[in-house]
């Protein structure tokens, strides 16, 4: 389930950019679910006028899954992220500080 306006406004995103990536995000729900969503992440990126997609491969336990984001120049920085098969809002150095990678 795609994140909500609401949760997208609380992270700064404007309402033209969170309807757009809600409705990308509700495209690959309807079409792709269980498919890797590249080109989800990749229509988002543009969206978002940021720095491509990267992957960080899962690590060694379960709280160390694969994490595909949207690369915001700054870990901590909050952005789309795909994680357990879920689209998320977040950063992703928190997850990798939780987790076991290496």
């Amino acid at each position: 389930m795609a994140p909500s306006l609401k949760t997208f406004r609380k992270f700064g995103f404007n309402d033209g950019q969170s309807q757009r990536i809600r409705e990308a995000i509700r495209h690959y729900e309807l079409h792709h679910t269980g498919k890797r969503p590249t080109n989800t992440m990749e229509k988002i990126n543009t969206i978002m006028d940021s720095n491509g997609v990267e992957c960080i491969p899962p690590g060694h336990n379960s709280r160390s899954p694969e994490i595909l984001y949207i690369n915001e120049g700054d870990s901590y920085m909050t952005t789309v992220l795909f994680v357990g098969g879920r689209f998320r809002l977040g950063c992703w150095g928190d997850i990798v500080e939780r987790g076991n990678y290496d």
